[in-house]
């Protein structure tokens, strides 16, 4: 054996050091997630980052795989990003929020379209605008809301009662209810839905789908509150699991999307219809649980009176 051929490389080095991959410029993420879907073999086996490897080994794609319809853009210097000025504005509009605040909990009526948490190109949003109420009190979440969500969210303003919180909601002690409008007539009336979800895969990979044979256990339960004529029902939806859009997905999977969700497959043009209508957590301190609730958002009020219902006699 020459020294040419006894010689080792690791695979993710050989790939920077080799055209036509070196031309492309892969991170290290990019290369581990082109081994993991097999896009990149190793003597037509799946292979990994730390592989060894010789010259002699015969390195090819997947067949299928285009390796120039990998865009790879370049670089470019990232501009601080200057966090955002709250005013006296932003602290009027969080207080007409607020259904309920107290030393250790503020619960608030989050609106449809508002971030909870900031992220890529979210700037404004709830967490930063309480911290800003606060003046100094770290306000501490405890669960989540998608952003399209509406509806009752309740945040710790102490370490203890964010411990307290947090494991209420880790093991299913905090009761949800949910109203959301859905496509179609629901039949049965009332029941619920026992379908295991998981994150998906390829051309899914930022939408969850119902999974029965790795999916993580999700249970909703669900109850008619009205029909709407023959295209949309008004239901409540309990969630006896805490699946990332649970809710919306088990929807979708019984064949009744809800309204606006176009990531589950909903063709009605309005907003999400999906509202966090109340909340019911426990509390150490008086052994007794506390109830909150929130009125529907405008958007879900409006449908309503189009259809001439008054939501408040169904409460």
């Amino acid at each position: 054996m020459t020294d040419s051929q006894s010689l080792t490389h690791r695979l993710d080095r050989w790939l920077r050091r080799n055209e036509p991959y070196q031309s492309l410029n892969l991170s290290q993420a990019q290369l581990e997630k082109l081994l993991r879907q097999k896009k990149i073999l190793v003597n037509g086996q799946k292979a990994t980052a730390s592989m060894r490897v010789t010259d002699q080994d015969e390195i090819s794609l997947a067949k299928g795989f285009n390796l120039e319809a990998l865009v790879i853009p370049e670089r470019q210097p990232i501009e601080a990003v200057k966090p955002i000025r709250y005013t006296d504005e932003d602290l009027e509009f969080l207080k007409t929020l607020i259904i309920w605040e107290d030393e250790e909990v503020c619960v608030l009526n989050k609106p449809a379209g508002f971030a909870v948490q900031g992220g890529t190109g979210t700037r404004y949003h709830l967490d930063g605008l309480l911290q800003f109420y606060g003046k100094g009190q770290p306000f501490r979440l405890v669960h989540r809301l998608d952003k399209d969500t509406s509806g009752v969210f309740v945040v710790a303003k102490t370490l203890p009662k964010a411990v307290e919180l947090a494991h209420a909601f880790k093991e299913h002690l905090v009761k949800k209810v949910y109203w959301a409008f859905i496509e179609g007539v629901l039949n049965p009336p009332f029941g619920s839905i026992d379908a295991p979800v998981s994150k998906g895969l390829g051309q899914s990979y930022e939408k969850i789908v119902v999974d029965k044979k790795a999916g993580k256990a999700a249970l909703t339960e669900y109850r008619l509150i009205k029909a709407l004529e023959r295209d949309a029902t008004w239901v409540e939806l309990s969630p006896q699991t805490g699946r990332t859009h649970q809710l919306r997905v088990h929807c979708s999977y019984k064949g009744h999307p809800i309204w606006g969700d176009k990531k589950y497959g909903s063709k009605v043009k309005e907003p999400l219809c999906l509202h966090a209508r109340q909340l019911t957590i426990p509390d150490a301190g008086s052994r007794h649980p506390l109830t909150f609730t929130a009125p529907p958002p405008l958007h879900m009020e409006n449908i309503l009176k189009r259809y001439k219902v008054d939501w408040q006699k169904y409460c």
